[in-house]
C-alpha cells in the first residue's frame, strides 16, 4: 500500500476527492479534486494525473469567460 506524510505536520494523508473552487475572471467553479490529504491539518498533494481534473475545469471557466465577453 502506497503511504504519504504530510509535508506540514507528518502525519499519515489518505487518497481521497475533496471540493475545491477555482475563479478566473470574475466566475467560478467547483469540482471534486482527487488527491492526497491529511486528516490533521488539511494539506493536499496532488500529482499530475490529480492536476489534470483542476487542468479541465479552468480551461471550461477560461472558455464560458471568453464566451462571455464575445
Amino acid at each position: 500500500m502506497d503511504e504519504r506524510y504530510c509535508p506540514n505536520d507528518g502525519h499519515g494523508m489518505a487518497r481521497d476527492v475533496c471540493p475545491m473552487t477555482i475563479a478566473c475572471q470574475g466566475r467560478e467553479a467547483s469540482f471534486d479534486m482527487p488527491g492526497w490529504y491529511c486528516g490533521a491539518c488539511g494539506e493536499g498533494v496532488h500529482s499530475g494525473a490529480d492536476m489534470k481534473v483542476s487542468d479541465r475545469a479552468l480551461n471550461r471557466l477560461r472558455a464560458e469567460a471568453e464566451d462571455h465577453r464575445s
